[in-house]
């Protein structure tokens, strides 16, 4: 019998040895590093799954880190939108009506306070976080606002609203103080009042009535001017009637209702005294009754007219100097501090005779907001109004017309069996649609209108027999009823259409915080409840009341009045309201919560899944390592036996 080394492979035991040995060197690193593998190469099938789950918890990582940057972010408009709240609050209670304080501590006060809050104001639209800007919508770089100084004073050769405001104060008032009106006796007896011009300026007669009867006073229709003076505005005629006619009495009034530039209106009314009760005191004149005799002596109505003249001619001075003056300073807030899609405007031309408004430039105005705002804004139809009349509806841009501002009208669908359409390229600033027959269903009127940047938008209305819905309008039994129903389908589709191109500006800045989610978080400083602040602290900021004004109380009551009004709480459900922006971003917050929520709980297990497949018990390692150092051991010790194993030895 042969006995040799061949019967026992030493190759195959050192290769087993050796496996052994490369098993133990890798468990001796995972007891010393708790890691699976030192490469991802040793991972083996692992590595696909390790790779996978790294790369989320990267994913993971990077949503975390925009939650972050977009929470510090939120946190600071939270502040600034609880203390621009504060600041509301403060502004509507700083000046009531009628509370002018010891001395009128109150009235020399206000101004000051309200520059004060305004240049807070100012100064937290243009606060920045790490040199982002947050109230530019997404213009992040710069600040929206120019400084305080800069919007009420001017800079550069450029205008402020302190400039604004003086030529708009011109204008309403006119040259001779009464609010653009023209105040004449026409006749002995009557007394006739004439707005000066078709204009936004001065006051605007809206009704004239009395308490006297017809048969003493004659107060006639509020008319407007022939069209042969095509430059003048509305006009009335108080007729004082002459004897045998039964004449004005002591105690009886008359009342004109006049509408402010700013919208609002206000009246003054005379009363009547009789001349024993003289002289008159303010809101009121002496009438001439006649001598009942003998000798009889007949009233003469051209003394009471003269009387009357002048007691108007005084309280006009009067309401301009008060209420038309508080209106004019607001009227130029909301051209100065233009909302989005409107421009900025100037008087154009010499303010005591202007009869337009001229779109301000950049040259010669400073603009108030520089961040990001939509061309075209859904409140005022994109600058564009309705007017129906006659069974005609007109849709017309607004003047002043601006090219960067507003839609343009661009064509308009051709003429159908009873409806025409009449759009004049040449002069393209309106559409007038005519119903002049009994519609049939299925007829429709189209209008193209276009934006600035170019976007074109078709409005389009469709006749129906019955109810209307979006995109229709009812068929009516006369002219007049189908413009009036075409109207009011016009003004949904506008608004509607204005509403898309204006967007949101929530969305102006957004992050991703997670796989399908976005928040949006960006705020435009013009947004409706921010603009009203400005607009009313600004006003508030430039008014004045001198003790010798004898017009100073008037004057700071109409001011209260308005500012209380553009601060009221009752505009708190609006859109783009204070309280409306701190909700969104409420949101936005909780959207960021809950996905930081679901990232922290996915991450813990992608941790563990992770830990699973690259890390390992070390109890578990150092049992291996035992049980391979004993397995060694006894390789080692048969290997070493077996490479001396002869025929000699074996006997």
């Amino acid at each position: 019998m042969i006995v040799n080394k061949s019967m026992f492979p030493l190759q195959t035991g050192f290769g087993v040895i050796s496996k052994m040995q490369g098993r133990f060197a890798t468990l001796q690193m995972q007891l010393g590093t708790g890691e699976r593998a030192s490469k991802l190469s040793e991972m083996g099938r692992d590595l696909p799954m390790s790779l996978s789950v790294r790369a989320r918890l990267s994913k993971i990582e990077g949503f975390s880190a925009n939650i972050d940057t977009v929470n510090l972010r939120l946190s600071f408009l939270d502040k600034t939108m609880t203390r621009l709240d504060a600041i509301e609050g403060e502004a509507r209670n700083s000046a009531v009506q009628g509370q002018y304080g010891t001395n009128n501590i109150n009235m020399a006060t206000v101004p000051g306070l309200s520059k004060a809050r305004f240049d807070e104001m100012v100064t937290l639209l243009n606060a920045d976080v790490a040199g982002r800007y947050l109230f530019g919508g997404s213009n992040t770089d710069s600040a929206p606002l120019p400084d305080t100084t800069s919007l009420l004073e001017g800079i550069g050769g450029k205008d402020g609203f302190k400039s604004v405001v003086g030529e708009r104060k011109a204008a309403d008032a006119g040259a001779d103080g009464l609010g653009r009106l023209k105040l004449d006796q026409p006749t002995t007896n009557s007394v006739s009042l004439t707005e000066d011009g078709i204009h936004p300026f001065g006051f605007k007669l809206l009704r004239v009535t009395s308490t006297a009867p017809a048969t003493s006073v004659n107060v006639g229709a509020i008319a407007a001017s022939p069209v042969a003076v095509p430059q003048l505005g509305n006009t009335n005629t108080i007729t004082f009637e002459a004897p045998p006619a039964e004449q004005m009495l002591p105690g009886q009034t008359i009342t004109l209702g006049l509408q402010l530039p700013d919208g609002l209106d206000t009246q003054i009314t005379l009363t009547a005294i009789a001349p024993e009760d003289a002289p008159p005191g303010k809101g009121e004149f002496v009438v001439d009754p006649g001598v009942v005799g003998p000798p009889a002596v007949p009233a003469d109505p051209a003394i009471t007219a003269t009387n009357f003249k002048a007691a108007l001619q005084a309280s006009l001075e009067t309401v301009a100097g008060s209420d038309l003056a508080a209106a004019s300073t607001f009227a130029a807030a909301e051209m100065f501090f233009n909302g989005p899609g409107e421009p900025a405007l100037r008087v154009d031309g010499d303010p005591a005779t202007a009869t337009a408004l001229k779109v301000a430039t950049d040259a010669d105005t400073v603009l108030w907001y520089r961040g990001q705002s939509p061309a075209v804004a859904a409140e005022g139809l994109g600058r564009l109004g309705i007017q129906t009349a006659s069974g005609v509806v007109t849709l017309q841009e607004k003047s002043p017309v601006s090219a960067a501002h507003g839609f343009q009208i661009t064509a308009v669908s051709p003429d159908t069996t009873n409806i025409d359409t009449t759009y004049t390229p040449a002069d393209p600033s309106s559409v007038a649609v005519a119903f002049t027959g009994t519609l049939t269903a299925g007829e429709k009127v189209s209008v193209t209108l276009t934006e600035p940047n170019g976007t074109t938008r078709m409005v389009e209305l469709t006749a129906v027999v019955g109810k209307a819905i979006a995109g229709q309008f009812s068929i009516g039994t006369t002219a007049d009823e189908n413009a009036e129903n075409f109207s009011k389908g016009l003004q949904q589709a506008l608004t509607e259409t204005a509403m898309v191109a204006e967007g949101n500006p929530r969305q102006s800045v957004t992050a991703q915080v997670d796989d399908a989610t976005r928040v949006s978080y960006g705020l435009e400083a013009n947004e409706s409840g921010l603009l009203r602040m400005v607009r009313s602290l600004g006003a508030m900021s430039v008014e004045t009341y001198p003790d010798a004004d004898t017009n100073a109380k008037a004057r700071f009551d109409a001011m209260a009045r308005r500012q209380q009004s553009e601060l009221s709480e009752s505009h708190n459900s609006e859109r783009g309201s204070i309280e409306v922006l701190t909700m969104e971003l409420a949101v936005a917050q909780i959207g960021i919560n809950n996905a930081a929520d679901r990232h922290t709980n996915y991450k813990a297990q992608l941790d563990n899944l992770l830990s699973d497949i690259e890390t390992v018990s070390k109890e578990d390692v150092a049992m291996e390592i035992l049980a391979l150092q004993t397995r060694l051991q006894a390789s080692y010790q048969a290997t070493s036996m077996i490479s001396q194993l002869s025929l000699v030895n074996f006997m």
